[in-house]
């Protein structure tokens, strides 16, 4: 650590930023500065200071990126700090320098009241010597036999000029309870700007959204994308009784990509798997991670912790005391989102 500078990053620092990136290395062949880059021009919520850096004789040789939002919790808004773009330049490792990184980071976010972050890592033992903790409940698969069926009346594309608000509508619907519970650990969404993020941070171009509509009302609404070849949801909402609606987006989403099986967010729904299961659909459900043999994890998991307990119990309103995790967003309520993953 001798030598080494921890401090944010310059807005005239940018290209060096993805320079260091640039390492990392993409098993499809894609490059680093690509990938990242859109974390930088894309995100709303963007700014230099949001970046903190390791800098050696000049150069960047680590970085952390903080995607601030704010997430739900107990009927509460929450400020949170997804933690993402995590980089060591090879020859600056096992020197402690990502670990000083990180720990400076995380006082950053507790400076600015942050109360919670959230990031989805690989490295889990790493994460947590500082405190993260896995908190994904595993995932889920819909397997459903092909069909060449044509969709039903009032299943249609999403149309942005006259649906907006109808989405909107339905995502405040089922965050609230729709689905049989109110959601705890998605991004609250009030704003044009936290829709714009979403939108432009899902993940691929080639985005599908669906909507159920029975001439009177939209009722039900899906967003997938095709990751790598599989069919993931990255988002839904409903009417409360709208479970058979969204169920025939979900089928008529598979039919379009020609796919037998999605894989489902980690929410649960259990009208709406109900309403799967009596069309001919099977749910597998992974275990969550540390259920699982260590040789069968999954490579990559939601880890979680509470940057500051006071200001969690006193934004809730509740007494302190225990694992305050644990009791406020179990990881059998933890919900996010693949829509606003960062």
């Amino acid at each position: 650590m001798t030598g080494t500078r921890l401090r944010v990053l310059r807005a005239s620092e940018i290209e060096a930023l993805l320079d260091l990136l640039d390492g990392w290395p993409f098993p499809d062949g894609q490059s680093g500065r690509d990938f990242f880059r859109r974390y930088i021009e894309l995100d709303p919520a963007f700014e230099p200071r949001n970046v903190w850096v390791a800098e050696q004789g000049g150069e960047l040789v680590s970085c952390v990126q903080i995607f601030p939002r704010r997430v739900r919790v107990g009927g509460h808004v929450l400020p949170m700090g997804g933690i993402g773009s995590v980089f060591t330049r090879p020859d600056s490792r096992r020197r402690g320098v990502a670990g000083a990184l990180l720990e400076r980071t995380i006082e950053a976010m507790r400076e600015r009241g942050m109360v919670l972050s959230f990031l989805l890592a690989e490295r889990l033992k790493w994460y947590g010597l500082y405190d993260y903790r896995p908190w994904s409940r595993g995932w889920r698969t819909l397997h459903w036999p092909a069909t060449h069926e044509s969709p039903v009346a009032g299943v249609r594309r999403y149309a942005p000029t006259t649906d907006r608000g109808d989405l909107r509508r339905l995502w405040r619907t089922y965050a609230e309870g729709a689905g049989g519970r109110p959601l705890d650990g998605i991004v609250h969404r009030s704003s044009s700007e936290d829709w714009r993020g979403s939108f432009r941070l899902a993940g691929t171009p080639d985005e599908d959204i669906w909507i159920a509509d029975d001439g009177s009302r939209r009722a039900a609404y899906l967003r997938v994308a095709d990751f790598s070849g599989r069919l993931r949801v990255l988002e839904w909402g409903r009417e409360r009784d709208a479970a058979p609606a969204l169920c025939e987006l979900v089928r008529t989403a598979m039919a379009g990509r020609r796919v037998e099986s999605i894989r489902l967010p980690l929410i649960r729904d259990e009208v709406l798997e109900w309403a799967f299961v009596a069309a001919g659909a099977r749910i597998e459900t992974q275990p969550a991670w540390d259920e699982l043999p260590p040789d069968a994890r999954p490579p990559a998991t939601w880890m979680v912790r509470c940057l500051d307990d006071g200001a969690l119990t006193g934004q809730l309103g509740l007494a302190g005391g225990g694992d305050l995790l644990a009791r406020f967003l179990p990881p059998e309520r933890f919900a996010f989102w693949e829509a606003d993953r960062f």
